[in-house]
């Protein structure tokens, strides 16, 4: 009786013509572009291939006699017949592959673990392959693959596809499981390749500790989405594909697995193309929002030569849903829901919850989100860890866990479809409320750092929440939440950032008093969230909206009990008021804050009323209490421990010492201030530019240019408009210095442009007054006065007192004596009389008379 394939049914044809090729049913399938239930009712006998599926049967059964190597990939040998026949290219994965080869020498039992589509089976098969070659014919290395896929029908047990595979038939005399070890055995050095172990968890467990207890030389290597929980198990988590970072030149992007894979893929869709075809960086983006997942970025490489890189990028999770023709099987949604599946009811509820994080997140979060004990929500993260729905980011103190986009994308929408969408977002919102207040209460103590970290680690899931808070209606929160975050937007250099947020939850708030008057709580909400509003308005320059919104915020609190809101107000107010030039202004209200802070005895505001007074005594040109008041300040900042405090206080400090020519004492001041502040670019330009005083100063011209340009690039991190004025004008004045004209008259014109847009005096007459003394051409002023002396007489001539030409000047009274005894001695002048009658005769001034008219 025959036994050749003439001889077999067709269904037997198909299976042994599968068995060959080392194929399952979906992966025939794939090959035969049909789907999968069309190959499982093929060897069911159910039903038979029509003429053009046959003919493509016919030509794999003659493929698999010659057994020719897929393209990109070396001959199969006797060492790796075993295997299945890869369809394309194997790309990257060198580092993987380096570390799985010592794996496989090493350990007996070794579980590949990742999500649907991360390229498990195709990492281990081309790590057993290689494995094989490296052995060579004379060592031998047998290798065995079983592809257990989940759909069978009638079903079939994963002993029942192993002893199929050794050839193992069912006998009376013999029990199949005995004979299934009896053929391991004859088989020394045997490597087991199990695809797919997660659809027969449970009876696997017992079946690999079985088999590897009675048959010595048994090596077994499976892929699983899922632990399998046996002694021994090497539990080997498949990484996603590397992407380039952020920030990546072309060559590194070029040079980056995820990007090579896309790049293979797409030519293989499409022959002409060329990774010159698209821009590297819009590639790069498309595989870090792909996660590194290899299947998301095969599928979606399908698309190139229809949409522009560009387009897939913006509509890949639509795309990723769609099912191509020839890709049965192959549509991600359908991966993931069936890894989704085999979770328990439990499981699958903390992953939908979980999904609402927008970055990385602790077993903290996990609970407050999951709301399980901590106990719970660790078994519950272990789970679905286990399962390769999360990964783990490992810390020196604590773990925090994250999704891939597309896997956190499939969650999201499990969590809309049971009508959880509501409660996630909700506990999410409330639970970082909580966490921006706790890191506001913290900023004026030792744990500031810590604090600060913990918010820059949060900052995606702390917008998501304010976006929450804004789309329904909890505004409320969202003041809360906005108000508290304000003293973080300023010192990380968020300042439009926080703008943004706070104009728009104030502009909420009117829109929802619907004519009525708020409650008190309301009212108080609102003014706070203007005085922050005010602070951030004069960092950036807007000293006009800092006076308004100041202002506004001082009529809410002042028919209130007085107290540290009302002193928040008048400190905002004064500052705007300062920088606007008002410096009688900004003296009033900087005391009311400190008479109001000192009743309250909060030492934190105190020292910082403390420090603004000190700030309109260096304006005054009064160092000497100026220092006194910040010497004061200072200990009050050390003992409470906060080094960003502590760094603003010495830098103030440091600014009076340079003015008083205590140079050494305002490098040792600004030295330890540049150890404190680090993480700080405010704080850092503040420094920067004051060493940069302090080096000028000394004239060290070179030394200074570099420091102010520095401090530019500092204070326009954060969008500090006058430290960025401030430290321009010292970096045109350096440049002058070292004989560079047209980069002094740049820097300088453009500091003068600034500070004309902000309305800032001081800083505008700072600039307009460089520009005149560094300005070549213009000629001698007349008795060889400077610009500076010139402007003293000019003010002189017109009858302001010593007094008032220091506050036009922002000048200190004593310096402005000091310019009127230098012009008297260089003119030869007896007083102010002739000094003013100097001036109008040398065009000065003009004629007093002349100005009447």
């Amino acid at each position: 009786m025959s036994t050749g394939p003439e001889a077999l049914s067709s269904a037997q044809r198909l299976r042994l013509l599968r068995a060959r090729l080392g194929l399952s049913q979906e992966q025939l399938a794939r090959r035969l572009s049909v789907s999968f239930a069309t190959v499982n009712r093929w060897e069911a006998g159910r039903s038979q291939p029509a003429a053009r599926a046959a003919a493509a049967i016919a030509e794999l059964e003659a493929s698999a006699s010659r057994a020719p190597a897929a393209a990109g990939q070396p001959e199969q040998t006797a060492q790796t017949a075993g295997l299945p026949i890869a369809q394309s290219s194997f790309v990257g994965r060198e580092r993987e592959l380096a570390e799985l080869a010592g794996l496989l020498t090493r350990s007996r039992l070794i579980n590949l673990t990742g999500p649907g589509g991360a390229g498990k089976t195709r990492l281990a098969v081309e790590a057993v392959r290689r494995l094989a070659e490296a052995a060579g014919t004379g060592a031998g290395c047998d290798v065995m693959f079983v592809p257990l896929e989940r759909a069978v029908q009638p079903p079939r047990s994963a002993t029942s596809r192993v002893a199929a595979r050794l050839g193992v038939r069912d006998r009376r005399d013999v029990p199949q499981h005995e004979a299934m070890l009896a053929a391991l055995k004859a088989r020394p050095g045997l490597l087991l390749l199990l695809d797919g172990a997660e659809h027969h968890r449970d009876e696997l467990a017992g079946l690999v500790g079985e088999l590897l207890a009675a048959v010595p030389g048994l090596r077994i290597v499976v892929t699983s989405r899922v632990i399998l929980g046996v002694p021994g198990e090497v539990c080997w988590a498949v990484p996603p594909l590397d992407c380039p970072p952020v920030a990546a030149a072309a060559p590194e992007i070029a040079s980056s697995d995820a990007v090579r894979l896309f790049i293979a893929r797409a030519t293989e869709r499409l022959p002409a193309f060329s990774a010159a075809d698209v821009p590297p960086h819009a590639v790069g983006e498309l595989c870090r929002r792909l996660g590194g997942l290899p299947l998301a970025i095969e599928l979606i490489a399908g698309w190139v030569g229809t949409l522009s890189v560009r387009e897939i990028v913006q509509q890949r999770v639509a795309l990723l849903e769609y099912d191509p023709p020839g890709a049965q099987g192959r549509k991600l949604a359908d991966v993931l829901r069936a890894s989704y599946d085999l979770l328990e009811p439990g499981q699958q509820r903390t992953l939908r919850l979980l999904s609402v994080f927008a970055a990385p997140f602790s077993l903290t979060d996990a609970q407050a989100v999951a709301g399980a004990d901590e106990p719970a929500a660790a078994a519950a993260l272990r789970g679905l860890v286990d399962a390769s729905w999360l990964t783990v980011i490992r810390g020196a103190e604590q773990n925090r866990f994250a999704m891939v986009e597309i896997i956190r994308t499939f969650a999201a929408a499990r969590r809309h479809d049971a009508g959880e969408t509501g409660l996630a977002r909700r506990r999410h919102a409330q639970y970082f409320a909580g966490l921006a207040a706790r890191a506001t209460g913290s900023f004026g103590g030792p744990d500031a750092g810590r604090a600060t970290a913990r918010l820059e680690a949060a900052v995606d899931d702390l917008r998501t929440t304010l976006e929450w808070a804004a789309e329904t209606g909890e505004i409320d929160l969202g003041l809360e939440v906005s108000a508290s975050l304000t003293r973080w937007w300023l010192s990380s250099g968020r300042l439009s950032i926080g703008r943004g947020w706070l104009t728009r939850f104030l502009g909420l708030a009117e829109e929802d008093r619907g004519g009525g008057e708020p409650t008190v709580a309301r009212s108080q909400r609102v003014g706070r969230v203007l005085c922050w509003a005010a602070t951030l308005a004069n960092e950036n320059g807007d000293y006009a909206e800092g006076v308004r919104l100041a202002r506004q915020a001082m009529s809410i609190f002042e028919p209130l009990d007085p107290g540290e809101d009302l002193a928040f107000a008048a400190t905002a107010l004064g500052s705007a008021q300062r920088y606007l030039g008002d410096r009688a202004g900004a003296r009033r209200n900087f005391q009311t804050a400190l008479d109001l802070r000192t009743a309250v005895g909060d030492r934190v505001k105190l020292a910082m009323a403390t420090n603004n007074l000190a700030l309109t005594e260096i304006d005054d040109g009064n160092l000497g209490r100026a220092r006194e008041l910040l010497e004061q300040n200072l200990i009050i900042k050390r003992q409470l421990g906060e080094p960003r405090s502590i760094a603003i206080g010495l830098v103030n400090l440091a600014d009076v010492l340079v003015r008083d020519g205590r140079w050494q004492a305002a490098h040792t001041s600004l030295a330890e201030a540049a150890e404190l502040a680090v993480g700080h670019p405010q704080i850092m330009g503040l420094i920067l530019c004051s060493q940069g005083n302090l080096e000028a100063r000394q004239r060290n011209w070179k030394q200074a240019a570099e420091l102010y340009t520095d401090a530019v690039a500092a204070a326009g991190v954060g969008g500090h408009a006058h430290d960025v004025i401030e430290a321009m004008i010292g970096l045109g004045r350096a440049c002058h210095e070292l004989g560079q004209a047209d980069e002094a008259a740049r820097h300088l014109r453009t500091a003068e442009a600034m500070a004309h847009e902000i309305a800032n005096p001081r800083l505008l007459a700072q600039a307009t007054t460089a520009l005149a003394e560094t300005a070549g051409g213009a000629g001698p002023l007349p008795g060889n006065l400077t610009v500076r002396q010139a402007e003293v007489l000019r003010l002189l001539a017109d009858g302001l007192s010593n007094k008032e030409i220091a506050a036009r000047l922002y000048l200190s009274p004593g310096t402005v004596e000091r310019h009127l005894a230098t012009i008297y001695r260089k003119l030869r002048l007896g007083g102010r009389v002739e000094a003013a009658r100097y001036a109008v005769e040398h065009g000065l001034a003009q004629d007093p008379d002349r100005e009447m008219l």
